[in-house]
């Protein structure tokens, strides 16, 4: 009984409320559209302002394995402009300069690079080439302008865009001083990597980079790069330092390496202690 004597004027009520929406929608819809349009414009450009600041943050303070989409028609001024997209990855961030792995693909539309990101292209064996991009830290900003850096992009744990772009890391072991027997980072790596193709500078700055670190076989390796003079000069110092350093941690190559060299450079070796500055 109630149920009857209620729902007629909810109903009423209900009509009511759609036919005076439905007039001031007929009444007004330019006003509406217009209004859509401004906050729909509003919304894209605050989307896009937030993106161009946080790219150049990203850029301002770059990191290993940053992502970029590098367009090298925008620096290849000497010529007609022509699309060249390349897709870039940090390898090496030094206090001027930074280097850059690039795709040895190169591609017409910036689609195409992003898609190659998305299936992850960039973890395929062979799918950087050998020769690296290299710009002043201080010059990003300038390249981002110019769009000659189209895009940069953090990964989110190892993603940029759904697309794989590094390894992810191992688990720290418990005992995390032991490291002789544990795998080799990422750094260490690419230094063996860069040796391998003879080219010692750069090797020597990333075995530099993990040594730092603590990577005891980046340790050992920066070692007998400044022990041969390769991509330096000789330095037994620093050879007897970073030796000394791998083996206090148990790294074995490393402890037989400084007993040569002490036996060696029995002087030398006796003159240095690890609290010397490197």
């Amino acid at each position: 009984m109630a149920l009857t004597t209620w729902l007629p004027p909810i109903l009423q009520s209900l009509f009511s409320v759609h036919s005076i929406i439905e007039r001031t929608v007929i009444k007004h819809s330019r006003f509406l559209l217009l209004m859509l349009f401004i906050l729909g414009a509003g919304y894209i450009y605050v989307s896009h302002t937030q993106s161009i600041a946080l790219q150049q943050q990203l850029l301002q303070n770059p990191k290993i394995d940053d992502v970029y989409i590098v367009d090298l028609g925008r620096i290849q001024t000497e010529r007609q402009y022509q699309a060249q997209y390349r897709i870039a990855q940090v390898r090496q961030v030094a206090e001027n300069n930074i280097v850059l792995a690039q795709s040895d693909t190169t591609y017409r539309r910036k689609r195409d690079a992003l898609r190659a990101i998305k299936l992850d292209s960039v973890m395929l064996d062979g799918f950087f080439r050998t020769d690296r991009l290299t710009f002043e830290r201080l010059q990003l900003a300038s390249l981002f302008e110019i769009d000659a850096i189209d895009d940069a992009y953090r990964a989110r744990d190892i993603y940029v865009m759904g697309g794989i772009v590094k390894q992810r890391q191992k688990p720290m072991p418990i005992n995390h001083k032991i490291t002789s027997d544990i795998g080799l980072t990422m750094h260490n790596n690419e230094g063996i990597r860069l040796y391998h193709q003879k080219d010692f500078t750069l090797a020597l700055a990333a075995f530099n980079t993990a040594a730092k670190a603590g990577d005891a076989w980046a340790q050992y390796n920066l070692a007998g790069m400044f022990e041969l003079g390769e991509g330096t000069n000789i330095n037994l110092t620093q050879a007897h330092y970073w030796y000394q350093k791998a083996a206090l941690q148990g790294h074995q190559r490393a402890q037989h390496a400084l007993t040569l060299l002490c036996e060696s450079q029995p002087l030398h070796c006796k003159s240095q202690t690890l609290s010397d500055t490197h």
